[in-house]
């Protein structure tokens, strides 16, 4: 019956079939060149000298993964990738709800809800850090329950910050599945109906395997995102219940002096080996080429209070953790240490003034954007070559995609830990500036040539194009995808701290470290580094507001037609 339904359903790609020019492989190496050389210099050559130097004394090293602490980072790393799966389930929630929102309300909640993936997560961690104080005259959740709870105890922490994760990423997650349920093939449902087909096995054999791709794409964001949790915990928590849930990626960066190069080095590996376990379902969802079904015909939109009611109820929950943050830092710095936002004036700009006379984060804010500029063009010339390579069959048959999908996903996962110890050693001799955005390129690379390679197929071939022009036509078509390649690098090299920290960069030169630096006193200092947070956040959401109309067709469908 299934495979009956499958056959006569349209839910294949009727367009016109893509057959591309030849390009000769002399070429084709070229055009990987860069790539390669960036993820094998930065990436790979320096996991294999990790995994060389945590047997340099058999397998002696790797008891540090039985000591107690490690084991409980490594069971707070768990918890974290299981957070990205609960991240996914809540924008299919979300998603769900919005189905019918029609296009004006539905795209106001995919710029609202998305809005937050633009936000640090050193920055998220102050904010709910400010929501959730037990004190109810500066917590936001107390003062609205008249309680004292301690949710920034042994006993809430995890759901405070799983909150904190759901918040800035399933967002992402939601505008996936809302194209995704847009083109569900509601022929085929309509036929299992006909056909006398129960609901449990509609599920399995309609829903789930037109959800699969989507799910696997959403589920990737969100585990990069899990498997790097490190400012999250430093800012947002206090530094008592840090060790509660801090991840194996933030306990190694504390003590990796302690343990030695060699128990480091199998702690890395350690950790490498269980978010490879936990991308293995990214795997199976993206092991296909095509990820999307042609748009079916919109349903028409509900107007009722079903609709309107949860989508307003949702946009106020997404945006009053930025109300929290501004208005914080708009109060007199005494005033915001003793109380909350609510409890009013004064007001003042005075914080923002204090640190715009900062020559410190004047100097970092400049640093960081030359460098954040400088990683998106290595980005886009490195990946775009490299995706319209992978693209061509063949150069690239079907039965071959599977290991290089294999090693960019565990590329793209793969945390910084695992080859930070060789990567100090080798980066002494290049430079500062330059070495620094060459380590954040290649660890976008991966993640971006995903993106573009998924566009690139999608893209027909021009009948009368020559070769040597086609890679243009590419990249015209597939427009949407290259804006959001390098927006998704621009926003990641900004909001970053843990490659600064783990590679001991100065931090005047960094805008995220110098934050971190003003929430050493975070409570007498909430309006300052409330300022300082906001003027750090407002430039990538003003590049995500300046690009989001091809942010959500690249992050989606991936080309303009």
């Amino acid at each position: 019956m299934n495979s009956f339904m499958f056959e006569v359903a349209p839910h294949h790609d009727a367009r016109i079939p893509v057959v591309r020019h030849g390009i000769s492989r002399w070429r084709a190496s070229l055009y990987l060149l860069l790539a390669v050389l960036l993820s094998a210099g930065v990436i790979l050559v320096p996991l294999c000298a990790t995994v060389v130097l945590s047997l340099s004394e058999g397998l002696g090293a790797y008891d540090v993964l039985f000591d107690g602490k490690v084991l409980q980072a490594l069971g707070n790393s768990f918890v974290w990738l299981v957070l990205a799966v609960v991240v996914c389930v809540v924008g299919l929630g979300l998603a769900w709800l919005a189905r019918n929102a029609g296009p004006v309300l539905g795209g106001v909640l995919r710029f609202l809800l998305v809005l937050p993936a633009a936000v640090s997560p050193l920055t998220t961690g102050a904010i709910f850090r400010l929501m959730f104080d037990a004190n109810p005259r500066r917590g936001l959740v107390n003062a609205l329950f008249g309680t004292e709870v301690a949710f920034l105890g042994p006993v809430w922490i995890w759901l405070v910050f799983g909150l904190a994760l759901i918040w800035q990423w399933a967002g992402v997650a939601f505008l996936v599945f809302h194209e995704a349920l847009a083109r569900m093939p509601t022929n085929l449902l309509r036929m299992a109906r006909a056909f006398g087909v129960g609901r449990r096995r509609r599920l399995w054999s309609v829903l789930l395997p037109s959800l699969a791709g989507p799910a696997a794409l959403a589920y990737l964001f969100a585990l990069v995102a899990a498997a790097r949790v490190f400012d999250v915990v430093l800012m947002g928590a206090p530094g008592s219940m840090q060790a509660e849930i801090e991840g194996g990626g933030l306990f190694w960066w504390r003590h990796h002096g302690d343990l030695g190069d060699t128990r480091a080095s199998a702690l890395s590996v350690g950790l490498s080996a269980l978010v490879a376990v936990m991308a293995v379902p990214a795997l199976s969802g993206l092991r296909g080429r095509a990820t999307w079904a042609e748009p079916v015909a919109a349903a028409p939109s509900r107007k009722g209070w079903r609709v309107w009611l949860p989508s307003v109820a949702v946009s106020v929950l997404w945006m009053l953790p930025f109300a929290v943050l501004v208005l914080t830092s708009l109060r007199d710095p005494v005033a915001a240490a003793l109380s909350g936002w609510w409890s009013g004036g004064p007001w003042t700009l005075g914080s923002y003034a204090d640190a715009l006379a900062d020559a410190g984060f004047v100097h970092a804010l400049g640093t960081t954007l030359l460098r954040a500029f400088v990683v998106v063009c290595l980005v886009l010339l490195a990946a775009v070559p490299a995706a319209y390579v992978l693209a061509h069959e063949h150069l690239l048959p079907r039965r071959a995609w599977r290991p290089v999908l294999l090693v960019a996903v565990a590329l793209a996962v793969l945390p910084p830990q695992a080859f930070a110890v060789p990567l100090q050693q080798r980066l002494s001799p290049v430079g500062t500036a330059p070495a620094l955005a060459i380590v954040h390129a290649a660890l976008v690379i991966p993640l971006a040539v995903l993106v573009l390679h998924n566009a690139f197929v999608r893209v027909p071939a021009p009948m009368l194009a020559r070769d040597r022009w086609e890679l243009f036509h590419v990249v015209r078509e597939a427009r949407p995808a290259v804006v959001l390649a390098g927006v998704l690098a621009f926003v990641l090299v900004w909001n970053d701290t843990v490659v600064g920290l783990l590679l001991n960069w100065p931090a005047g030169d960094h805008l995220q470290l110098i934050v971190l630096e003003q929430s050493r006193h975070f409570m007498s200092a909430a309006s300052a580094v409330a300022a300082q947070a906001v003027i750090a956040t407002a430039v990538p959401v003003l590049v995500v507001v300046a690009t989001a109309r091809w942010l959500y067709r690249g992050l989606t469908r991936g080309v303009r037609r």
